[in-house]
């Protein structure tokens, strides 16, 4: 597991934003659609990692979730008030679970953007080489 600073870095690196579509000729178009197909490529790794450290996360917090759920012999046994604590607790991990993910998705949802920006790119570069050749 990474975290979302180091997919940050990662997609930082990758330089999409300050990117030329190139289509002057049909040469530069050509090598445009490369890169193009080179970052999707790589972007679609990182979706994946981003996506398996949510999973796992996720399988990391059942395990402790599960640890304060109680069968019903020991609830019976519990004051009402160490129910409320474990409750309280529970929705506290409950919360933290959801905001670690919360910056993964956020993460992903760029890397989703950037897709479909390199799809839009690829159309637009399709039909300018169509347009030129015939």
């Amino acid at each position: 597991m990474f975290g979302p600073k180091i997919y940050q870095q990662q997609l930082d690196e990758l330089e999409i934003d300050g990117m030329e579509i190139d289509v002057s000729n049909i040469q530069k178009a050509m090598e445009t659609m490369n890169e193009l197909e080179e970052l999707e490529s790589v972007l679609k790794k990182i979706r994946h990692n981003i996506r398996t450290d949510i999973r796992s996360i996720r399988k990391e917090y059942i395990q402790i979730i599960n640890e304060f759920n109680l069968s019903p012999e020991e609830s019976r046994e519990l004051s009402a008030r160490k129910v409320q604590k474990r409750i309280k607790k529970k929705k506290e991990i409950i919360k933290k679970r959801n905001s670690k993910i919360k910056s993964y998705e956020l993460i992903e949802n760029v890397v989703d953007n950037y897709l479909t920006q390199i799809s839009d790119a690829q159309i637009y570069i399709k039909n300018s080489i169509e347009r030129r050749v015939g």
